[in-house]
């Protein structure tokens, strides 16, 4: 959402004028806000104040920069005064509008959720004699607003006291007389607060789980590489129906499904917000070179307190050109917006009320905001049908996401009672933060910190062996690639003769690749397949992976969901099959003292809880006995 303005002189003329009165108000005819050309839009007096000509630049929702103030469910005097604290809250006073402390510049879309939360909170008072904010500061009165919030989550009580909050900030601009803070009882925080005056937990988005995300990924660069390959036929959904022999309205539908899977695939490879999404465009894919190292990166640009943009780069996947590169080609015939890869052309089709199966007409391109684009994802989600098997996830399921609100649940009935997996933006962003960082965002500036927070096998999402060289700070990598490569190459060709040796002992699908007895291969054979596979394969002493690039996962190598869908392109030779088994010992060992003493993390329990079933299957394959571990109740 674009937030600030750097237009505000506009409003200069109509702030309020410095006069010998220390604390000038706002009256019904005082201008709030103005269009581009700096004329007035909304006056103090008007119940809804629009500040879409001033603020909105990118065509998002007109309600995410309207205020509503509902008169009709207030105390009169309170309500006003709330659009007083509301006022200078958005503008400041003269001299320093959009300003706060320092040089930091206000946020819109934080004003108008303020404004929100505090006017939801804020109608209990209606009917009372509480007509002033300096009567919050009184214990019991405060207390009947902190009653009415028991319907609540803690979330929603956390907010809207927090709203409440930072009017206090405004008293600067009000008499002493009337400021105010609210009346919470001594020794209490804000959240203690919200905990004790709620219904239950706020919960959270789901983090979609292992086998889930695994299928996703999947499914996102088969989907955008395929629509890749079309890549010369997008340019016009007309010619396109007529060249794959569907109708034009089938041939649209297509063509929103491959908005869906490009759109995801930029988010679930760099774990955007969808707000972030609509601000990169055709151009925002770059490879930075570091000491002859590629690095892929995504670029946005950032409009959020800062006086000017910042464009900010986030680490990706290769998949993420390709997604660029089929978005700006789609459609771009009709585009009135030539590359743009937010103008997304729409049609009106020919039959009774448009039902028919053929293009009669062309409407106004659709630009994709954060609205249209979560609509986007939605359909692209139901498209997408993953299945979720009780039997098999909830155990999992349970220990990553212990509280999720009802609306929020991914898990959706289909027509014959079977259950599929239902994505969202938020979902994406938090299980990208889970399972690819472990905790936060990933841009280029903090990479470097993120990697401490999760195993070093995670990092080939980003980088070869050595952009990890790079990205840990060992200086002048370029210089140590050599040596790296040929003692890789050396230790990849003792593993593949092992593995040529000894099939009966290695477990996975790459061995089942091989046509015949692997034994047969003759050496010029097996000088091709090392030369085939050098620098493809990854190791994390559990499993090697010789996909490359070419791996449904991309650079994604986490062994033990690997382990589980046999992958076609892992193998597990009998010592790593043997660590497996310490691992396995280990892991249960560990999640046993923790269900003993009470102390545990449910995060940690269901990644840990992944691996131990991975050693189990590893265990099976390799004729290793083992006794099952079992969570049972914690």
């Amino acid at each position: 959402m674009y937030s600030v303005s750097h237009d505000f002189e506009k409003f200069e003329k109509y702030s309020l004028p410095l006069t010998s009165n220390p604390f000038p108000m706002p009256n019904d005819g005082t201008v709030v806000s103005v269009d581009k050309e700096g004329n007035p839009v909304s006056y103090f007096g008007d119940d809804v104040w629009d500040f879409n000509a001033f603020f909105n630049l990118t065509n998002e929702k007109k309600s995410n920069y309207q205020i509503n103030f509902n008169p009709r469910e207030h105390n009169p005097k309170l309500l006003t005064e709330l659009k007083q604290r509301i006022y200078f809250l958005i503008w400041g006073a003269k001299g320093s509008l959009l300003h706060m402390d320092g040089n930091t510049f206000r946020k819109f879309s934080q004003c108008q959720l303020i404004a929100r939360r505090s006017n939801s909170a804020l109608r209990i008072y209606k009917g009372t004699s509480v007509d002033s904010f300096s009567l919050l500061s009184n214990e019991l009165v405060f207390s009947q607003l902190l009653h009415e919030q028991k319907k609540h989550s803690e979330s929603t009580v956390s907010r809207k006291l927090t709203a409440l909050s930072t009017l206090t900030q405004l008293n600067k601009h009000f008499p002493e007389q009337r400021h105010f803070s609210l009346g919470i009882p001594e020794g209490k925080s804000l959240n203690q607060i919200a905990k004790q005056y709620s219904t239950a937990g706020e919960g959270h988005y789901p983090t979609v789980i292992p086998v889930i995300y695994e299928q996703l990924m999947g499914r996102l660069i088969e989907d955008v590489t395929a629509a890749h390959k079309k890549l010369k036929d997008l340019a016009d959904v007309e010619a396109y129906a007529k060249k794959y022999g569907i109708s034009e309205r089938q041939a649209c539908d297509e063509f929103w499904a491959i908005e869906g899977a490009c759109f995801m695939t930029l988010s679930a490879f760099t774990g955007m917000r969808i707000s972030e999404l609509t601000q990169i465009d055709s151009t925002s894919y770059k490879e930075v070179d570091l000491d002859g190292i590629k690095l892929c990166t995504l670029r946005s640009w950032t409009r959020k307190l800062e006086k000017l943009p910042r464009e900010d780069a986030w680490a990706c996947g290769p998949i993420c050109k390709k997604a660029l590169e089929v978005l700006t080609a789609l459609n771009d015939d009709y585009r009135s917006d030539k590359g743009s890869i937010h103008c997304s052309p729409r049609f009106r089709f020919d039959g009774n009320s448009g039902s028919g199966e053929n293009i009669n007409s062309q409407l106004s391109d659709m630009v994709l905001n954060t609205s249209n684009l979560g609509s986007c994802f939605t359909d692209y989600s139901k498209q997408l049908d993953i299945t979720y098997d009780p039997d098999e996830m909830d155990e999992v399921y349970g220990l990553l996401n212990p509280v999720v609100p009802a609306r929020y649940n991914p898990i959706k009935e289909r027509e014959d009672g079977t259950l599929y997996w239902h994505f969202s933006t938020h979902s994406l962003r938090r299980t990208f933060a889970h399972f690819v960082v472990g905790n936060g965002l990933v841009s280029l500036a903090a990479l470097k910190h993120q990697f401490k927070h999760i195993s070093l096998s995670m990092t080939a999402i980003y980088a070869s062996h050595a952009e990890v060289l790079t990205l840990l700070g060992i200086e002048n990598p370029g210089s140590v690639k050599k040596a790296v490569e040929e003692a890789e190459m050396e230790s990849h060709k003792t593993y593949l003769r092992d593995m040529i040796d000894h099939p009966e002992e290695q477990s996975g699908g790459f061995m089942k690749t091989f046509e015949g007895d692997p034994r047969a291969m003759t050496e010029e054979q097996f000088e091709g397949l090392a030369k085939e596979t050098k620098g493809a394969n990854k190791s994390t002493g559990y499993g090697r992976c010789f996909a490359g690039f070419k791996c449904k996962m991309e650079h994604l190598f986490e062994p033990s969901s690997c382990v589980g869908r046999d992958c076609e392109n892992l193998n597990i030779n009998q010592e790593e099959a043997q660590r497996w088994q310490e691992r396995h010992g280990r892991i249960a060992g560990r999640l046993q003292q923790m269900k003993d003493m009470g102390f545990y993390n449910q995060n940690t329990l269901s990644r840990e809880l992944t691996d131990i079933r991975a050693a189990e299957k590893v265990m099976r394959d390799h004729n290793i006995e083992f006794v099952r571990f079992e969570l049972g109740a914690l």
